[in-house]
């Protein structure tokens, strides 16, 4: 703890702290827990919350929004980026439980994961040690989701170098929820008793903590602070718990996630109640200290605020799943949190003071580094299109996603490697959901605001490719040291620009969570990530049925953007240029938004029978992944859609927004001309991409580019 904090402690307790309190603080007031960097930049987000299906927005462990009638669903987004980097198998695993009990912690059934990535440089200086983190952190996602029967459905994996020694673990859950079964984090009556379900360790001690500080050539000593997981635990504790839920007895539940007890029983009882805490009560699975109790991050412990009197029902429905729990305490009138050890009173603070941290005033100081670039030479396009198909952001990730099983539970609709997974909700059946998430850090580091607006552009996009319109959004802002003016500018540009997206676009922002002091000192060197306000969007779906790809003799239409010299941040300029100036791809919300509703509308009536966005790797890719992902040829002929007369390369790898690439029937084409506009540029025909620009062709086998698309992660991985 830092000397300025102690001593406005001791000016508002009266006394120096003992060491527990002293760690309490420690843990609260980090910026993990306290988000005092960016609380107030946080408030951005408010004006997007005018939606009356949105039930509780940002502040619990997890968001609610109505589905339709009394059928809801609870979100909720993490990282565990700095345990993932010292532990990848158990800091990963761990981040999809802790985001696993936040949702369960509403009185919501889990049904879907996702795991938005990012990794160093694969073929760069720490291309060992980033494959090690891969294969750990993909293992530990799979193991734990597979284990607990919660389908892990989507994702994304970004690769740059600025993530050498700062590897990202972002995790989302989505729960289904009966509004009437909803539990706030928050107890509110006088009298309540605490249960504590799950033993205590000694693992996880100071985890907050650790996740709120830069990481050194030193950060291998902080593996204790790396919790360890048990999936066998965490499926009881899910059954469990949705048993407890249905007696009507529990009127307030909280995961013991970041800074522990102290962090839960504190943030569920502030502002409204008090509580007091007998530590001895407590089971453990060896022995503790108080300090060590308190603050202790042991995985799969639950605390349940309960009825007076329904203890013993309580605590035999968790024993009936070989689960411990016991009665650790109750809520009292006076707001302090008190902790008794042995009769002795070991903790005694006041909970405004504890959970209201004071909030820094940073500095900032403006970082654009977008700027206009020089057009480099044109390569042999064939060859740009196979290479861009292997490159590590764009090529296929059936590596990572088929280590998960994305089909438990058999809600799943559109699996894994499509624009968006899509769930099936049985009880609105033909009405499902669309889950994406999305975030091109390039872009970020080039121009956050656009990047950030970029950001919830694309996901809308992917959400409407398979007959989405988005409900709701969930944001994880990964960032450096926002002590450093410059990237504190990045983290408020970005949030300025997914609050403007959102807003335009008609989005709630319904939580999320913060995750800064990503970056490393190795001696005299800095190593920030680049700028990442990784987003997951959650949609809903009129007919399921109709979200899955049905190719049968179409013509190929794109709609509705004109594509622009807009490089910056492209994956063309980067792979093959090694390059990143240039303009990034600008949004046009007002006519994007009106696009994508409709595309989403016309995908629900049958009409368009596929839709592919056009984003890394620009137009080309799109079209070869249509190719590859439907195992069709394509005829294609640009010269009527070529508006700006641009380069070839450009025309084929800009990243323009706004850009969908659709499979319809010939009877259809005007139906979809009319109502969205855009340009015919070919048919499905043959086993080859055939594109003509000017007086150029491109042809590619199709067994080419599935070569290059399905091949280049195993070979990444040494599998090949």
């Amino acid at each position: 703890m830092n000397e300025k904090d102690l001593k406005y402690i001791i000016s508002k307790l009266g006394r120096e702290p003992n060491i527990i309190e002293k760690s309490m603080f420690e843990n609260l007031w980090s910026e993990h827990c306290a988000y005092r960097s960016s609380k107030k930049l946080l408030k951005m987000f408010s004006k997007t919350l005018n939606k009356d299906y949105v039930i509780i927005g940002p502040g619990d462990d997890a968001a609610v929004i109505r589905l339709k009638g009394n059928i809801c669903l609870a979100l909720a987004m993490e990282s565990h980026n700095h345990p993932s980097y010292i532990d990848p198998y158990n800091g990963a695993a761990t981040g999809v439980g802790g985001i696993v009990r936040d949702v369960l912690s509403m009185g919501a059934k889990p049904i879907a994961l996702l795991d938005p990535l990012r990794f160093g440089d694969p073929f760069g200086k720490e291309k060992d040690k980033v494959r090690w983190l891969i294969d750990g952190v993909v293992r530990g996602i799979g193991d734990y989701g597979n284990r607990i029967g919660v389908p892990t459905v989507g994702g994304e994996c970004e690769f740059d170098s600025s993530f050498d020694y700062n590897n990202l673990v972002n995790v989302v859950c989505i729960g289904l929820v009966r509004e009437e079964n909803i539990i706030r984090g928050k107890a509110k009556d006088v009298g309540l008793s605490l249960i504590l379900v799950g033993s205590t360790g000694r693992d996880g001690i100071g985890g907050a903590s650790f996740a709120s500080k830069d990481l050194s050539e030193e950060s291998e000593e902080d593996r204790p602070s790396v919790q360890i997981g048990d999936a066998f635990a965490e499926k009881c504790l899910i059954d469990a718990v949705l048993e407890a839920v249905e007696t009507g007895k529990v009127k307030a539940m909280k995961d013991l996630g970041a800074a522990g007890l102290a962090g839960a029983a504190s943030e569920m009882c502030h502002p409204y109640v008090g509580c007091l805490l007998y530590l001895d009560k407590v089971i453990l699975r060896e022995p503790l200290t108080p300090y060590e109790i308190m603050i202790s991050e042991s995985q799969e412990r639950m605390l349940l605020a309960v009825e007076k009197g329904s203890e013993e029902e309580i605590i035999n429905i968790f024993k009936k799943y070989d689960l411990p729990a016991s009665v650790i305490g109750e809520t009292i009138e006076n707001k302090r949190i008190i902790a008794k050890y042995n009769g002795k009173v070991v903790v005694d603070l006041p909970l405004n003071l504890l959970c209201e941290a004071p909030i820094y005033d940073r500095e900032e100081k403006e970082d654009l580094k977008e700027r206009l670039d020089k057009k480099p030479e044109m390569p042999n396009l064939e060859k740009t299109i196979l290479k861009l198909l292997s490159s590590p952001n764009i090529c296929s990730k059936k590596w990572i996603y088929e280590q998960y099983d994305y089909d438990v539970q058999l809600r799943t609709v559109v699996k894994p490697g499509r624009e968006a997974a899509v769930l099936k909700i049985d009880e609105l059946y033909p009405i499902g959901i669309a889950l994406t998430t999305d975030c091109n850090s390039r872009y970020c580091k080039l121009n956050p605001y656009v990047g950030a607006m970029n950001a919830v552009a694309e996901a809308y996009r992917n959400i409407a490719c398979v007959g989405g319109k988005p409900l709701a959004l969930l944001d994880n802002l990964n960032f450096a040291n926002p002590e450093k003016p410059e990237r504190f500018w990045q983290l408020k540009e970005c949030v300025r620009g997914l609050s403007d997206a959102c807003y335009h676009f008609g989005i709630p922002v319904v939580g999320g969570n913060v995750s800064l002091y990503n970056e490393t000192v190795i001696g005299n060197e800095e190593y920030p990530i680049n700028p990442t306000p990784s987003i997951a969007l959650i949609g809903i779906v009129k007919n399921v049925e109709n979200s899955i790809s049905k190719i049968d003799g179409d013509e190929i239409l794109i709609i509705t953007n004109d594509t622009k010299d807009e490089m910056g941040g492209s994956e063309y300029y980067k792979v093959i240029h090694n390059m990143e100036d240039g303009l990034v791809p600008r949004v046009d919300i007002e006519k994007e938004k009106v696009i994508y509703d409709a595309v989403a509308e016309l995908k629900n009536e049958g009409i368009i029978r596929e839709a592919i966005d056009c984003s890394r790797g620009g137009l080309a890719i799109a079209l070869a992944k249509f190719c590859i992902l439907n195992n069709v040829g394509l005829e294609v002929d640009l010269n009527g859609y070529n508006k700006y007369n641009l380069r070839e390369d450009i025309l084929l790898f800009s990243e323009t927004s706004g850009r969908i690439i659709l499979a319809v029937k010939e009877k259809d084409v005007d139906t979809v001309m009319e109502r969205v506009g855009g340009y015919i540029i070919g048919k499905i025909r043959g086993e080859e991409l055939k594109i003509k620009i000017r007086d150029k062709k491109i042809i590619l086998s199709l067994d080419d580019m599935k070569k290059a698309y399905y091949e280049a992660f195993p070979k990444i991985m040494g599998e090949i």
